[in-house]
């Protein structure tokens, strides 16, 4: 039985994608360009906000204006944080419930560390031993360093650890921690991502991941 479970954040515990969406839409207007549609950034998000500010902008315009959209972005975001937010179906009860057996219990995102804890300990209350997010303590995911850390910090070696995420980054993050890696199908990314980035599981509701810990 798994000791503890790592979670992603965005697209697996909390749906942010309008969110990060409307703070992104706001900058492109605010610059003068075509916004896109809510689907479409789907396929940006994962690798840190950066990444994400790069990959909204048109192509032509990325390396003179990355620094100025990337600066109103924080702006817009940190103003819209909790835009249209909300937990999946059935993830509240399932912390709950895990919380309950003591089982520990920890983000990993990457996601700026103050809008990661102000989302989990705004939506989840003293239910996670360890919230981390990109705080340059550590390289982002897919980089094993920062699962190993919560690892070290929970007193648990990375085997006994359930690494839970949405997306080919979160595999290969679990992956490259020796963790075991277990898919969501509601999140951002196909089934087919995952199955490629080699998820040892794949779950189609949060009652599924218990059913994983308890077996």
């Amino acid at each position: 039985m798994y000791k503890a479970v790592i979670f992603d954040l965005d697209g697996t515990l909390l749906d942010t994608l309008p969110s990060l969406a409307y703070a992104c839409n706001s900058v492109l207007e605010s610059l003068g360009h075509p916004q896109h549609e809510l689907d479409d950034y789907r396929l940006m998000v994962g690798k840190g906000i950066p990444n994400l500010v790069w990959q909204m902008l048109p192509e032509a315009c990325r390396e003179t204006q990355h620094a100025e959209a990337l600066k109103q972005y924080y702006i817009s975001y940190e103003q819209n944080l909790f835009y249209e937010l909300a937990p999946y179906p059935a993830i509240p009860d399932l912390l709950t419930s895990l919380h309950e057996r003591g089982i520990k219990l920890a983000v990993l995102s990457n996601k700026v560390q103050e809008y990661s804890e102000q989302l989990i300990r705004s939506f989840f209350p003293g239910i996670f031993d360890c919230i981390l997010g990109d705080s340059k303590d550590y390289p982002l995911k897919p980089d094993p360093a920062s699962a190993t850390a919560i690892a070290a910090s929970l007193g648990l070696d990375n085997s006994e650890i359930l690494f839970v995420g949405d997306s080919n980054v979160d595999m290969m993050t679990a992956k490259n921690a020796g963790m075991t890696a277990c898919g969501v199908s509601w999140g951002f990314r196909s089934r087919e991502e995952l199955q490629a980035a080699g998820a040892d599981h794949i779950v189609d509701k949060a009652e599924d991941i218990l059913e994983l810990l308890v077996k």
